[in-house]
């Protein structure tokens, strides 16, 4: 290396995140990286160890000035994919194990990133029946393209939006109804917004 030692540069999500445990007296810890994938950090909620994982999404040809169009949950499942075996790490330590999305596309932090990517992502596309006879929608669900189910994806206790708004930045999380480690949603602190999931 020419006498220099090796930096690693922290991402824009990586910065808003130290930010967020510091702003809100969060104890956590940066894992070193090695030669296996492992989780980003270790955060403790309530005294409860909690791994975190952290993506970002940088870019999508499908946005920009003119025109924005997407398929809701496409960003949000695709880190759901690419972040899998990071988090099994944590999982596999038997810890709560989370993913959180920062999205550094979007100057509103929403294009892609809204509560409904989310839940689409996770738990499938928002499916309609409609009943011709009565013109009338009779029925509604999580369909197809899910990314979390009773044995796939066990390893994530919840997926969330990190962001930073008007200077501050925060975390919402969305519950994992089929994690193998549940969170301990008793243990979370205020300063983390918490979705919880009711699967009919």
């Amino acid at each position: 290396m020419n006498g220099y030692l090796a930096m690693t540069v922290k991402t824009k999500a990586e910065i808003v995140f130290e930010e967020f445990c510091n702003s809100n007296n969060l104890r956590w810890e940066k894992i070193k990286e090695g030669e296996n994938r492992t989780p980003d950090y270790k955060i403790y909620l309530g005294g409860e160890l909690v791994f975190v994982e952290i993506k970002q999404i940088d870019k999508d040809e499908n946005f920009g000035p003119e025109s924005s169009s997407r398929t809701e949950g496409s960003h949000i499942r695709r880190r759901i994919h690419s972040a899998r075996k990071q988090v099994q790490v944590g999982s596999n330590e038997g810890a709560p194990s989370v993913l959180l999305v920062y999205n550094n596309l979007d100057p509103w932090q929403a294009f892609g990133t809204e509560q409904h990517d989310f839940i689409d992502a996770m738990y499938g596309e928002r499916t309609v029946v409609f009943n011709k006879d009565i013109n009338a929608i009779t029925d509604s669900f999580q369909g197809r393209n899910r990314s979390l189910e009773e044995e796939k994806n066990t390893s994530f206790s919840a997926v969330g939006l990190l962001h930073k708004r008007k200077d501050k930045a925060g975390v919402h999380v969305y519950e994992n109804v089929f994690a193998k480690n549940p969170l301990d949603f008793s243990k979370i602190p205020n300063c983390i917004e918490v979705t919880r999931i009711k699967i009919e």
